[in-house]
């Protein structure tokens, strides 16, 4: 028997990923592969393929449309918007969109 005190601390691979993220600083990066995934699942096709350009920073959504109208009619659903990027994303991610 063996009568070392060893203590054992179990980590999950989810925390395990986390914590080798922010110690590589690759934390940002996989935020804007996670956001720019969820707009495409979230807003569908039809916006995604008049979608130029995602960007998030600090919490701040800017999506650069190709069509005015496009934009124009999200424009009046943009917290409905963020309610579902988040849902989907599973964490506030999302706290304001720009729609350019």
């Amino acid at each position: 028997m063996n009568d070392d005190k060893t203590k054992y601390h179990f980590t999950t691979i989810k925390d395990l990923m986390q914590q080798v993220l922010q110690k590589n600083k690759l934390e940002k990066g996989m935020q804007q592969i996670q956001i720019t995934k969820a707009w495409k699942h979230v807003m569908g096709e039809g916006v995604w393929t008049y979608t130029t350009a995602i960007k998030l920073n600090n919490g701040n959504l800017t999506v650069s449309l190709r069509s005015s109208t496009i934009r124009e009619e999200h424009s009046y659903r943009k917290e409905e918007i963020i309610r579902m990027l988040n849902a989907y994303l599973q964490q506030d991610l999302v706290k304001k969109i720009r729609l350019s």
